[in-house]
């Protein structure tokens, strides 16, 4: 028997979609294995696999607890929907508790407040051309951008008036150089978005009632007779235990797809043999998506929106706010540093697979990444090296010093001309003092993205851009997000915000 791609297991009016083969035919979860007992349906059955069996009912149930998740949640819950969040994971956050948290808004309280003037109203009307193009075929796609738009600004100020997160106060032009007027962190900078953001959020949806569980892991949708979504099925890998659980609105915000190898192998073949980063962004939300219906978009890097990161990603960053200077381990500097994603491919495209990150103690001093350079240096011991000269940098570095030392004259000449003409380098462009710091970082996968497309309700469309009947998406599995961290946090506000109205 030769399984589609969207084979299920009908059961008494309720179907367990079946999530590819392979993939999925665990999805239904054996009972027994393959030569165990008939399912009973009076219609048809798959050998050895449970009958859906609903034990529990939400209004709402969301699969996934990173920032998209939780932030699909505030709205309903404040509304007094019950609400259930399942997490595979053994704790709160999925992806987004190792994010930089490096987070864009306009027209929040919070800004408003530090005294930028810019209101969301005034941002949009400046922006709504941009943000919209490109999507001429969904005459109601700049409708939805607008509606995503004003959700990131109402989920900050949410997110701080009832649910106790924490921000820093904006950062200064002197600060940040670059995007100033628009970036926003977690109270203690970059990568501290966990005990200041994902906590308190979470803490709060409980208080509220919602029913947050970990250690579970989605296997399939469930579908009704008429083919909506009317819940997940759900296994605890230690125990096996099945969970089926009834929803009127199931939301998937499970991530990207970079930790399952067959998908990245399929997909994004170039990134097979890297490194993995992320752990648990194993693309399931995709492939119930998929078997649900969902038409998928964008999954290969020809969306240039998927890119490959340093294993200290929070490193990655601290170019937007103090001088550092990138070199690789031939000791030549190989890209503008004020940047956070393409260094990277840069070193791969340079032939190597690793880079050194030096600056000097002015990033100790900076506030938007005093705590993150601290953290990281006490945790990556053994690829951090110090030191007054930089003979001693490029011996503990194991790079030649002639070449480093070249590199660095190199450097200075430019930052005495004010003008980078090797790498077009603006923010940031002075010389380092001694004492000298270093990090090595190593090329790999990070986030992907790409996947559903959802319509003008945010429900998911399938192959024919009609919307799935009770099926929603936010964050890194919905192609509109672009796995970035802000617009995971604005989907699913405004996934929410749709929820909390039903």
């Amino acid at each position: 028997m030769t399984l589609s791609r969207r084979d299920f297991l009908k059961i008494g009016g309720a179907s367990c979609i079946v999530a590819g083969t392979g993939a999925a035919l665990a999805g239904c979860a054996p009972a027994g294995g393959a030569d165990g007992p008939l399912a009973e349906t009076g219609d048809a059955a798959l050998v050895g696999y449970e009958p859906v069996n609903f034990r529990e009912e939400v209004d709402v149930l969301i699969i996934g607890s990173g920032y998209a998740g939780l932030a699909a949640a505030m709205a309903p819950a404040l509304a007094g929907k019950s609400i259930a969040i399942i997490e595979k994971q053994g704790q709160i956050g999925g992806d987004s508790a190792t994010s930089c948290c490096f987070m864009f808004a306009n027209g929040t309280e919070l800004q408003q407040a530090a005294g930028n003037p810019v209101t969301i109203d005034e941002y949009w009307e400046a922006s709504a051309e941009r943000l919209s193009a490109g999507w001429d075929e969904y005459p109601w796609f700049g409708d939805w951008v607008k509606g995503k738009t004003y959700a990131n600004t109402r989920f900050v100020d949410s997110a701080i008036n009832d649910f106790g997160a924490k921000f820093q106060e904006p950062c200064t032009e002197a600060e940040l150089p670059r995007l100033y007027g628009s970036v926003i962190l977690p109270a203690d900078g970059i990568g501290s978005g966990g005990p200041n953001i994902l906590q308190p959020i979470a803490a709060k949806l409980k208080e509220l009632g919602v029913d947050i569980r970990c250690g579970l892991r989605a296997t399939a949708l469930i579908e009704d007779g008429e083919g909506a979504v009317v819940g997940c099925r759900f296994e605890n890998p230690l125990s096996g235990k099945l969970v089926d659980i009834k929803a009127r609105a199931t939301v998937l915000a499970t991530g990207g797809f970079a930790d399952n190898g067959e998908m990245v192998a399929e997909h994004l073949p170039e990134w097979a043999n890297r490194a993995q980063l992320v752990h648990g962004c194993i693309g399931e939300g995709h492939r119930m998506a998929e078997a649900a219906g969902a038409r998928m978009f964008g999954m290969d890097s020809s969306l240039e929106r998927c890119n490959l990161m340093g294993d200290i990603p929070n490193c990655t960053t601290w170019g937007y706010w103090t001088p550092v200077v990138l070199v690789l381990p031939n000791g030549k500097r190989f890209i503008e540093e004020a940047q956070s994603h393409d260094a990277a491919q840069a070193a791969l495209d340079a032939g190597y697979t690793q880079w050194w990150s030096i600056f000097d103690d002015r990033a100790f001093k900076a506030r938007a990444i005093a705590h993150s350079v601290e953290g990281n240096i006490k945790s990556r011991q053994d690829v951090y090296v110090k030191a007054d000269t930089l003979d001693d940098l490029a011996a503990g570095m194991d790079v030649p010093a002639d070449t480093l030392k070249a590199t660095f004259a190199r450097y200075d000449e430019l930052v005495a001309a004010g003008e980078d003409a090797d790498f077009g380098k603006e923010a940031w462009l002075d010389s380092l003092q001694p004492p000298y710091h270093a990090l090595k970082l190593n090329v790999c996968r990070y986030k992907t993205s790409g996947g559903v497309m959802v319509g003008p309700n945010n429900q998911v469309l399938d192959g024919e851009d009609n919307e799935i009947p009770g099926l929603y998406a936010a964050g890194a599995v919905a192609l509109q997000s672009f796995a970035s961290i802000s617009a995971c946090m604005a989907t699913g506000y405004y996934v929410g915000e749709t929820l909390a109205a039903l």
